[in-house]
C-alpha cells in the first residue's frame, strides 16, 4: 500500500477513511463450526481481542473491524501473525498472536467469522 498512499494528502486519507467507515458490513458466507465458535468466545477475552477491537469486534481507531470477516482470511492472517510471516504496522498483532496455539487460532477464527458485523 505504501506506493499507493505515498502521494495522498491528509485530506485524501481522511476522505478515504470516511468512505470506508460509511460502508455497511456484509455477512460472509463462511461455514463455521459451532463447537469452535463456542471454544473461541472465551479466547477473544483471554487474549485481549475484545480490548482493542471492542467487545463486538467491530473495531475502533486503529483496530480493524474483524467481526464476520471471511474464515479463510482470518485463519491466514492469524497464522501469519503467529508465524511472524505477516506483520502489522506497530507489531501489536504479531505480539498478541505469539501465545496462541494452532487450536486457539482455529477457534478464534471460527468465533470471529461467525459474528455478525453490526455497527
Amino acid at each position: 500500500m505504501s506506493p499507493f498512499a505515498a502521494n495522498l494528502t491528509d485530506e485524501d486519507m481522511a476522505d478515504l477513511a470516511a468512505f470506508y467507515v460509511a460502508q455497511k458490513p456484509r455477512p460472509r458466507a463462511s461455514a463455521v463450526d459451532p463447537a469452535r465458535v463456542a471454544a473461541g468466545r472465551p479466547l477473544a477475552d483471554a487474549y485481549h481481542c475484545t480490548s482493542c477491537h471492542t467487545p463486538t469486534l467491530t473495531g475502533q481507531q486503529m483496530a480493524a473491524l474483524i467481526a464476520g470477516q471471511d474464515l479463510t482470511y482470518l485463519l491466514k492472517l492469524l497464522r501469519g501473525f503467529r508465524a511472524r510471516t505477516a506483520a502489522d504496522l506497530d507489531g501489536t498483532m504479531t505480539m498478541a498472536a505469539q501465545p496462541l496455539s494452532a487450536e486457539d487460532v482455529e477457534n478464534l477464527a471460527h468465533y470471529i467469522a461467525g459474528m455478525t458485523p453490526a455497527r
